[in-house]
């Protein structure tokens, strides 16, 4: 990226960190226990992953939610970063992961997944490796595991079967595809009409069925949700502290929590995510 661009997408992290480390002076937010999976082969670290998470071989329901409570703290992207698509760091021992608030809720899922992928397999200065492409090989393992397609039955499967399936996994119609060909699932010759029938059907840009609704934070939306009650203090009340605008402040909730919460209602104690408020 050019170096604007860079500088851009810095202080925006920059931002982040500060917002999180006055959150962290209020809440006890979930430890990072991220495992370093910078010696493995990305479909291999997937694999480790989802059974030290135990995972087992279903789809994820909820990735954002599930990485929260390892400890990575999800943000929206500003929108003058939007052109980067998403990105992730870690500052000190804590890992970021920073989300378009644009786009399918499919694209979001895999997005989320391909951060932790770099989060996970490039903790340490890489060699001679295509980092895009193991971040995307995570993900599609991560998100769609070779047992769990093969028990749905989709060797060889026709395309209104990998329509059917790809909601059941939260991915796009081209990501599954991709996949099965890339396990052996899916021949060339049927992989090839496949790819043509969803180009030809405009489903590589827009996808067919009901749209996935995009995820959000349930920490973030617990957090400030907690803020309303406890210190009776609002997003915009927040922003001065960490010497802001309002504008932005949302700008990294935008898309994560409910825009105007108003602090009513009852929490629901099976959602809350694994936080306490440090005062009484």
């Amino acid at each position: 990226m050019t170096t604007l661009a860079r500088e851009r997408a810095l202080s925006a992290a920059a931002i982040a960190v500060e917002l999180n480390s006055w959150l962290e002076a209020l809440f006890k937010l979930p430890h990072p226990r991220l495992p370093s999976c910078s010696h493995l082969e990305a479909e291999a670290a997937a694999q480790q992953v989802r059974a030290v998470w135990a995972l087992g071989q279903d789809p994820i329901p909820n990735v954002i939610h599930l990485i929260e409570s390892y400890g990575v703290r999800v943000f929206s992207l500003p929108s003058d970063c939007l052109e980067f698509g998403a990105f992730s760091t870690i500052a000190g021992k804590t890992p970021f992961i920073f989300l378009p608030s644009r786009g399918s809720g499919e694209r979001l899922r895999f997005d989320a997944a391909h951060e932790l992928g770099h989060l996970l397999l490039h903790d340490s200065i890489p060699r001679s490796r295509d980092l895009e492409a193991e971040a995307n090989d995570f993900a599609s393992a991560f998100l769609m595991p070779y047992s769990g397609l093969l028990a749905q039955r989709l060797k060889n499967a026709p395309i209104d079967r990998i329509l059917s399936a790809k909601q059941r996994w939260g991915v796009s119609a081209i990501d599954l595809t991709r996949r099965l060909h890339r396990l052996g699932l899916l021949p060339e010759r049927r992989y090839n009409q496949a790819v043509n029938e969803l180009t030809r059907h405009g489903y590589r840009r827009i996808e067919p069925g009901s749209p996935l609704t995009r995820e959000n934070s349930l920490l973030l939306t617990s957090i400030f949700k907690e803020l309303r009650h406890s210190l009776k203090m609002s997003p915009s009340n927040l922003a001065p502290e960490l010497n802001i605008h309002p504008a932005m402040l949302s700008e990294f909730l935008n898309g994560l929590v409910p825009l105007g919460l108003d602090g009513s209602g009852q929490h629901s104690e099976s959602l809350r995510p694994n936080f306490t408020p440090v005062r009484d």
